[in-house]
């Protein structure tokens, strides 16, 4: 019976990682204050791997693109696909070439597209870089700059210090975010440890 009840449960849990991993995606963009149509909600929901939620994500990009004015475009670019990134950090190269593809002939989305891929996953600036500018050749100079950004926001959202005293170390980490579109603030955290 526990046989059973636990293969029943692995079953269960493997089958349904894809769409927590979809409805994860999903309420990164929700959260990030991207205000989706009920159509691309369904698709980002029903995305299943990392094409299918990079080219999702590229439709969003895409639909931000054409109905927000220029100014306001690029920063909601950026903050979705920063968070989708977030939530898929393993596809940030192929979230990066979809967007950035979809906005090419606009090089400031596709800046914003390399800059939110890179702030969420600055371990792999160097292949987002590359994928934006060959989705964007146009592009080349500000995906470079916008990738720069995105690693120097990523480094001081987790800007961390150490101090010792007598025995006890004591770590704190600066864990802030900054407001997007739809809100929202920062935190920070400390922890204390003997050593």
């Amino acid at each position: 019976m526990r046989k059973t009840l636990t293969a029943l449960s692995l079953a269960a849990a493997l089958a349904a990682g894809p769409a927590f991993a979809d409805q994860a995606a999903l309420d990164a963009l929700q959260g990030a204050g991207v205000e989706l149509t009920p159509e691309l909600s369904a698709e980002v929901l029903a995305a299943e791997g990392e094409a299918a939620i990079a080219a999702a994500v590229a439709n969003v990009v895409s639909a931000i693109s054409t109905t927000m004015p220029a100014a306001q475009a690029a920063a909601a670019v950026q903050a979705a696909v920063a968070a989708v990134v977030a939530a898929n950090p393993a596809a940030a190269v192929s979230i990066t070439t979809a967007a950035a593809t979809k906005v090419a002939s606009q090089p400031a989305l596709a800046a914003a597209v390399a800059q939110g891929a890179a702030q969420s996953a600055p371990a792999a600036a160097a292949s987002i870089s590359a994928a934006a500018t060959k989705a964007a050749p146009a592009a080349a100079a500000a995906v470079k700059t916008a990738v720069a950004a995105g690693v120097t926001a990523a480094a001081s959202k987790t800007s961390t210090s150490s101090t010792s005293t007598g025995g006890a170390s004591t770590t704190t980490t600066n864990t802030g975010s900054t407001p997007s579109a739809g809100g929202g603030g920062g935190g920070g955290g400390s922890s204390a440890s003997p050593s």
